[in-house]
């Protein structure tokens, strides 16, 4: 019999992303074609691109690059950012840790279980604020999202997507800034840390017990891309910038 052990042991990452990574969004400011921010309650679409890092046991830190789609409605000062994102890998490397007990509990054997995955899916939910208006308008969020792991190299192992996938808190930083018809972006996402998932297997007078993560630490995006405008997010909006 199997049993699951969710564990919530998120942790809130207090390393600052340097400033220089939204520098490629300064250049745009002496755009001739810049209007101030994005329209009030409007529904914007988009893509962005750009590089993804992540840790692993074995690995450390490895960089990817990452592409994606999102929807932004926008209020006065504020949104709602729902983003899904695709990083891709190749035979990235991780592993898990598998525990054999005898029938008294005495510990019999402990292994690292390696495990490759060949992409990383990120999907994102952010509450944003837009506090000053101007040419270019500065954006700050804070959400929730989920991160999962694919392409296992060990596919047959069912505890390799369960412990490739985990939920995460997150914290985004940008710069907007209008080129005719579109607004373009430059933006930085930090999650906390992934969550340790539990498994519990007993064979005759043996328990098996799997635990671990394979993506360790934070997951680092740093972005760009272009959004345009869908139409008002409620009826007779007025236009304006933030």
């Amino acid at each position: 019999m199997q049993t699951l052990y969710g564990g919530s042991l998120m942790r809130m990452v207090t390393r600052i992303f340097p400033l220089a990574a939204l520098a490629l969004g300064l250049g745009a400011a002496r755009l001739t074609a810049q209007q101030p921010g994005n329209g009030k309650f409007q529904w914007y679409v988009g893509g962005q691109g750009g590089i993804l890092t992540f840790e692993t046991a074995i690995q450390g830190a490895t960089a990817i690059p990452v592409a994606g789609a999102h929807l932004l409605i926008t209020a006065r000062r504020t949104g709602l950012l729902l983003s899904a994102e695709h990083a891709f890998g190749s035979s990235e490397q991780s592993a898990y840790t598998m525990q054999e007990f005898d029938s008294t509990g005495t510990l019999v054997s402990s292994q690292a279980v390696p495990v490759s995955f060949g992409y990383i899916r990120k999907y994102s939910a952010m509450l944003m604020a837009f506090p000053i208006k101007g040419p270019l308008t500065p954006y700050f969020g804070i959400g929730v999202g989920v991160a999962h792991t694919g392409a296992h190299g060990n596919s047959e192992d069912g505890f390799a997507r369960e412990f490739g996938s985990s939920g995460f808190g997150s914290v985004l930083g940008g710069l907007n800034f209008r080129v005719g018809p579109l607004s373009a972006f430059g933006q930085y996402q930090i999650t906390t840390g992934p969550s340790t998932h539990a498994f519990v297997d007993q064979f005759e007078n043996r328990t098996f017990m799997s635990f671990g993560h394979l993506l360790d630490g934070p997951i680092h995006t740093f972005s760009a891309g272009l959004r345009f405008g869908l139409g008002n997010a409620r009826e007779r909006a007025s236009s304006g910038g933030y």
